[in-house]
């Protein structure tokens, strides 16, 4: 079995190219996420709601506790809300602010919000138990699952950044000049 991105003979059954880091089942999806890049995903997004909480609490403290107080609770759950909602495009904060998505690993389409739901929430707890081996698991997975990943059936990619759409074509600012025209005198 050869690679549809670089070619190059790749074992059978697996989900990523050795040689290109590929998606194998869905090439244009993107390649496997290294995991730095998901573990800073995974920091990020306690941080964003840790953050609005003391914006909160410092700006609107500043004007009256009460309004203060009620802020530090409007903005966190705000921040939950977009939080759940990102589930059904397979995302979080952290991961659409790196350019990460998670996928279902048989098919390479996203996973919906039940399956993100299993796999943010329970999938996480049982990863982050014993220490975390849950998460260290993904340095020894040759596909880079760690358990809240085989618990939930996905995989996450770097997602493929498509160039824009082309637009209109440039507006010329210089005058043409017909051919064999030669200098005005």
């Amino acid at each position: 079995m050869n690679c549809p991105n670089c070619h190059r003979e790749i074992a059978p059954g697996v989900r990523f190219c050795t040689w290109c880091g590929a998606f194998v089942v869905a090439p244009g999806k993107g390649r496997k996420a290294n995991l730095f890049r998901r573990w800073l995903a995974l920091a990020i997004d306690p941080l964003i709601g840790l953050g609005l909480y003391l914006i909160a609490i410092v700006l609107f403290g500043a004007v009256s506790e009460t309004l203060g107080v009620i802020m530090a609770v409007v903005f966190p759950l705000g921040y939950l809300v977009w939080y759940v909602s990102l589930f059904r495009q397979g995302l979080t904060p952290g991961k659409k602010l790196l350019g990460l998505q998670v996928v279902r690993e048989e098919t390479g389409e996203i996973p919906g919000f039940g399956t993100m739901l299993l796999r943010e929430v329970v999938g996480r707890f049982l990863s982050g138990l014993f220490l975390g081996i849950g998460y260290f698991w993904a340095l020894f997975d040759r596909d880079a699952q760690a358990w809240h990943d085989k618990l939930a059936g996905t995989v996450v990619l770097r997602r493929r950044h498509h160039p824009a759409a082309p637009g209109p074509p440039p507006v010329r600012t210089t005058p043409r000049v017909k051919a064999g025209a030669g200098p005005v005198v």
